[in-house]
């Protein structure tokens, strides 16, 4: 009996140790650092990421200073790289292989939109995730840089030597108007990028975690920095921030960490039941 019982005081010891070292949020990028560039804060709360199974995935995240570190407040909870509430599932599409599609370029509608050609029919394509200034919109005047955002985009893909869409796996193949979504690929650039990084658009009506949405977040708070295009002044007051639109639903659940606590104290419980348990049987 006396082995039994050291027995179970050890495996008890194996498992709070490993429950408390191995929490959920000790693989957080960052999680040592209270400053970390890694931890990102939005609306008072700050969320961290790390990768399961090659996809990244961001779960809220608080600072402890007993412990000196960020702990995960719900590891069941995903949020994407906008900090909307999703799935695992949902966010492993993005790892996916796309459909893409080479076309040619038939002409350009504004800056945000224009015509392709493939398999001898033109369709219409409105660039996935961005919005540039109005240039020809028939309710609306002519919006700073439109004129500009129209050109750029015109000369770009009249100027390309390979066109290819690339459509993403989280949006819709096509909008109300039955315009294609997509990524508009140029010589082997991004040109909603390209347009971004110039000041001509903003990121826009993002309804999911879109593959490429980081990049064009990260290029867009580099070209507000430099004050570029629709970022240069009052210009950037012309939008309708109404229609950049990012959904997102769900509230926090609860605090994963003190799951782990309560576990660790159960061990504990335990540890102390059979070491009791020992005592008892000496005195036999």
């Amino acid at each position: 009996m006396k082995k039994i019982a050291r027995i179970i005081v050890v495996l008890n010891l194996i498992f709070c140790f490993s429950t408390y070292t191995f929490a959920h949020g000790g693989n957080i990028t960052g999680w040592k650092d209270k400053n970390s560039d890694k931890i990102i804060s939005s609306d008072g709360k700050y969320y961290g990421y790390h990768n399961k199974d090659g996809v990244r995935h961001y779960h809220q995240v608080v600072w402890n200073e007993e412990s000196n570190r960020w702990n995960i407040v719900d590891s069941n909870i995903y949020y994407d790289r906008n900090l909307n509430v999703t799935t695992f599932e949902e966010l492993s599409k993005n790892n996916e292989e796309t459909e893409i599609i080479e076309v040619k370029y038939s002409e350009a509608v504004d800056g945000d939109t224009a015509k392709f050609e493939t398999n001898g029919e033109i369709i219409t394509v409105r660039f996935l995730a961005i919005d540039t200034p109005e240039s020809v919109h028939p309710t609306k005047e002519v919006q700073a840089f439109g004129i500009e955002a129209s050109d750029f985009t015109k000369e770009k893909l009249k100027n390309a030597k390979k066109i290819e869409l690339e459509f993403d796996n989280n949006s819709d193949k096509t909008d109300k108007y039955d315009r294609y979504l997509a990524w508009i690929w140029v010589d082997g650039e991004l040109l909603q990028d390209l347009l971004i990084k110039e000041g001509l658009a903003k990121v826009a009506y993002l309804y999911a975690d879109y593959k490429y949405t980081s990049v064009l977040q990260e290029s867009e708070k580099i070209a507000k920095e430099e004050q570029k295009g629709i970022w240069s002044g009052e210009e950037e007051n012309n939008y309708n921030e109404e229609e950049n639109k990012i959904i997102s639903n769900g509230e926090i659940k609860g605090n994963n960490e003190i799951e782990y606590i309560e576990i660790s104290v159960i061990g504990v419980v335990i540890i102390l039941v059979s070491i009791i348990f020992e005592y008892i049987k000496r005195k036999k």
